[in-house]
């Protein structure tokens, strides 16, 4: 069974198990003295396949990093121990009544690590959903969560792209320059393979943008002919403010599917293009992610005061011309890099830097950037 599952794990004399799937359906809950390893492994193989174990304390008792090893998935732990009164919370939001505190103690696990995820998830079925590969879900959740790929695009790309095993063959013994002509051509085999599953998956995304503004357009026209039947002034004058909004409303949301694609094809040339705010605040954090899905992107913002809201957003890194304080530092989960530090231009009307560039940067940080840095993000993330 292939079904994606969280594990909740409370380990001890007196030991709990509980599942939930992506969609926070609670699958299983049991707890039990002597509970043998075995029988846990079995209990969670035969519901469906772990993308974590989730634990309530940080750091994590190493029974609970043991089984996420056994079962080749990752361990999950809170930012913080979950206290008494957050347990209780949780595992109230659910309606659920336990039995007893280490069925209190798997659940509210599996509900925090649950939650952790829970725009992944959507975010993951939505996309796949419009693209008719809802088939893919599984696998593309975990190349996620395993950080083997930057984003759910990728994660699709890479699917797609994967090769068939080739059928052995007998190689017969040919000259250096036929050798050499045969690889080059293979390898532009390969390359147009690729091209031509990538333009498949654009097409798709494309063609949902497309039916979207349809659905806009049309109701645009609805309330086009509702004027037209009404005569009274007053309101005539309320629909055509109403009309009004909907023409802006229509023309923001041409702007920005243009834009996405401009993205789109900036990222194939191998740039990738920064989201530029002034200041960071709650308010232009949500409204810039619920417009472009800032996980794994490059931001830029002059003010960094309150960087550490952005830990919540998963980003790739964060670009900004001043010099970051110890303690904004110290409260970061993700590289900042100093705009001097790299080369940003405008290409297309849209501030990029170069992909290959970039990564070598963030490497230079992870190796020998700020030694205090390093030290307390690998505090906070292990």
């Amino acid at each position: 069974m292939n079904r994606p599952i969280i594990v909740g794990y409370d380990p001890g004399t007196t030991a709990a198990l509980a599942i939930l799937d992506t969609k926070s359906q609670i699958l299983f809950l049991k707890s039990k003295r002597g509970f043998k390893k075995g029988e846990i492994i079995d209990a969670i193989t035969r519901i469906g396949k772990p993308l974590m174990i989730a634990g309530d304390r940080r750091p994590l008792p190493k029974s609970v990093e043991k089984l996420a090893s056994s079962l080749g998935c990752r361990a999950f732990h809170p930012a913080e121990t979950l206290s008494i009164s957050e347990k209780e919370k949780l595992v109230h939001e659910f309606g659920k009544k336990v039995e007893n505190n280490h069925e209190k103690d798997a659940l509210a696990s599996a509900i925090k690590a649950f939650k952790a995820h829970s725009r992944l998830f959507e975010k993951t079925e939505s996309l796949l959903s419009s693209l008719g590969l809802l088939n893919l879900y599984e696998r593309v959740v975990d190349l996620v969560l395993r950080n083997e790929v930057e984003n759910i695009n990728e994660a699709v790309n890479k699917l797609m792209t994967e090769k068939k095993p080739e059928i052995p063959r007998i190689i017969v013994e040919e000259d250096k320059e036929k050798k050499a002509l045969k690889k080059t051509i293979n390898n532009l085999q390969v390359k147009i393979k690729v091209l031509e599953r990538d333009i498949e998956i654009l097409k798709k995304y494309n063609q949902s943008l497309v039916d979207r503004l349809r659905d806009d357009k049309g109701e645009f026209e609805f309330y086009r002919k509702k004027l037209a039947e009404k005569t009274e002034s007053a309101f005539l004058e309320k629909m055509k403010k109403q009309l009004n909004t909907l023409k802006d409303d229509l023309k923001k949301k041409e702007s920005l599917i243009e834009l996405l694609k401009t993205f789109q094809r900036l990222g194939q040339e191998g740039f990738i293009p920064l989201l530029e705010v002034k200041e960071i605040r709650d308010s232009t954090i949500s409204d810039l992610n619920d417009t472009f899905d800032i996980e794994k992107k490059v931001i830029l913002a002059e003010n960094i005061g309150n960087a550490q809201i952005l830990n919540d957003y998963r980003i790739k890194a964060l670009i900004t011309s001043m010099e970051p304080s110890k303690n904004t530092i110290e409260k970061v989960d993700f590289p900042i890099i100093i705009k001097k530090d790299i080369s940003i231009k405008k290409v297309k009307d849209v501030l990029v830097v170069d992909r290959d560039e970039l990564e070598n940067r963030l490497k230079d940080i992870k190796r020998t950037g700020l030694v205090q840095w390093l030290e307390l993000y690998k505090k906070r993330k292990f």
